[in-house]
């Protein structure tokens, strides 16, 4: 972590610096040793730092935030002091960020420390869009108070970039914050002292890279994580859970059920206090479709939303959260209510929804328009590899139910484009009825070969949809409340006649013969 000089030296040189009051060295000082202190010298600045007049650290918010994070480094790691540790920064920043001008001419460090609190504030707060901007001014006004090489400044280098980059990761611009993750792995390798920033940018690149299904750069990433100093135990689980996010989506793709569990053992199950729990949370959705129950999925899926109602809005946290949801539903043989959570989308369906989206219809029967929504979806910029990957997979299955065995052949070996030999999850989403034909066409390891013999199904082989009309939903729904064929036809302006008329169209799609039996298909078929 650091060279055996450095931590020699550090209590005189500590000692040094606040017996002549040089405040300004103290903050430097602080910078290079903030978050890499084993817990005896993490004592010995907490104690240093408690000694200093309290008008003296109200003005130097770098000192504060230095006390703060070491003073949770002797806590411990547990749960519930992690929650403490991330509260009680949040209570920080949000009151140093009363104090905050973006244009006092102050040290570009205590700019970086107060703007990056202010941030992580937004961030918490769901205003992902006022945090992102509040980043890009922060980095225009760090270069113009950047110090001269000559002078005396530490600036946590990579840390700016690595705070916005996940600002971005929770936007759902991973492109964007693959590139400020970069630039901060960049910054931070060049300072061995700080290096902190280097290890979580090196997690979060895998984190975002395994997320979208691209396994060999996952892998490098978390290679890279491993080739710096471990950092220390205080925040080494907030460094370093990108990673095994990674670690988990890895073993997911290659159908290792024991390797999810371990991944999920340490990530917790989406509820944990760290704010990529979105990512977590996908992860969970997918671990409990392909190895759990869906519906014990679905209600973990809720616990989440519950417990992150103030951070699940739109960005990456929406996007995951529907597209779990969605997969659940329709593995449930929840058809209709996934299909009612699909027809929330008032435009063209998103990228993060066109797997769901294809497969509903594929398994309802509807293969014209499977094949056309995988056609469509498969190749746009915003389609994960991952995606791309099951997207092929149901083009090929519609084609063949469709008798075009040339179509299914071509989707099949495009394939090999965007999934690695040693992949089963994408392959353990096929129907056992076109299972045999298209396998035979897909490379496969032998590991990987044995592992998908012993995959359960994942989806039911058919999925019955029921199609009302806008008008027959209405009724419905007024049937649902107890209201009365005469009641009904006055609420929508009809005659009983055209309600009665209405109810009985309603009734055959239901399969229903009366009133009770409609309401309570009704409720099965998740229509209402």
């Amino acid at each position: 972590m650091h060279d055996g000089s450095s931590l020699d030296e550090f209590p005189a040189e500590l000692r040094r610096i606040v017996g002549a009051q040089d405040w300004d060295e103290l903050e430097d000082f602080c910078d290079r040793h903030w978050l890499a202190l084993p817990a005896d010298l993490a004592a010995t600045l907490v104690a240093a730092l408690g000694s200093i007049p309290p008008e003296v650290l109200h003005g130097r918010p770098r000192l504060v935030i230095a006390w703060l994070t070491n003073a949770h480094a002797l806590a411990g790691p547990a749960d519930a002091e992690l929650r403490a540790f991330l509260r009680r920064y949040m209570e920080v920043g949000a009151r140093m960020a009363n104090e905050f001008d973006l244009t006092a001419d102050v040290p570009p460090a205590t700019l970086i420390a107060l703007g990056t609190a202010k941030l992580v504030q937004l961030r918490g707060q769901g205003s992902l869009d006022e945090a992102d901007e509040l980043g890009e001014q922060l980095a225009r006004r760090v270069d113009e108070l950047r110090p001269l090489p000559r002078e005396r400044s530490t600036l946590r280098p990579g840390w700016l970039a690595l705070q916005r980059g996940l600002t971005r990761s929770l936007a759902g611009d991973l492109d964007g914050a693959t590139a400020l993750y970069q630039l901060a792995h960049e910054q931070a390798r060049a300072e061995p002292l700080t290096h902190f920033a280097g290890i979580n940018a090196a997690a979060n690149l895998a984190m975002v890279f395994a997320h979208q299904g691209q396994q060999e750069a996952a892998a490098r990433w978390i290679k890279t994580m491993r080739s710096y100093p471990p950092p220390m135990p205080s925040v080494a689980f907030l460094g370093t859970v990108g990673a095994t996010i990674a670690e988990g989506w890895l073993a997911l793709d290659r159908h290792d059920r024991d390797g999810v569990a371990a991944a999920l053992a340490v990530t917790g199950d989406g509820t944990k206090p760290i704010e990529v729990w979105p990512f977590v949370a996908a992860m969970v959705g997918a671990a409990a479709l392909h190895f759990g129950d869906p519906a014990d999925g679905l209600d973990q899926l809720e616990r989440i939303r519950i417990s992150r109602q103030a951070t699940a809005g739109p960005g990456i946290a929406q996007q995951v959260l529907d597209r779990a949801r969605a997969d659940l539903l329709i593995a449930a043989g929840q058809g209709n209510r996934a299909l009612r959570m699909l027809r929330r989308e008032t435009a063209a369906v998103p990228a993060w929804l066109a797997v769901p989206s294809a497969r509903l219809h594929l398994l309802a029967g509807d293969h014209r328009q499977a094949r056309a929504i995988a056609a469509r979806s498969v190749w746009d910029a915003g389609t994960p590899r991952r995606d791309k990957a099951q997207l092929l997979l149901v083009h090929a299955v519609a084609a063949l139910r469709m008798g075009d065995r040339e179509a299914a052949r071509g989707a099949v070996r495009m394939l090999s484009s965007v999934r690695e030999p040693d992949e089963v999850a994408s392959l353990a989403t096929l129907p056992a009825a076109e299972r045999a034909e298209l396998l035979g066409e897909i490379e496969l390891t032998e590991t990987a070969a044995a592992r998908l013999d012993h995959a359960r199904p994942v989806f039911p082989e058919r999925i019955d949809l029921v199609a009302l009309t806008n008008r027959e939903h209405r009724v419905l729904t007024e049937l649902a409340q107890g209201h009365s064929p005469q009641e009904i036809a006055r609420s929508l302006v009809v005659s009983v006649a055209t309600v009665r008329s209405q109810l009985q169209s309603v009734y055959r799609k239901l399969g229903a013969s009366n009133r009770d039996e409609a309401i309570m298909r009704t409720y099965e078929l998740g229509l209402l």
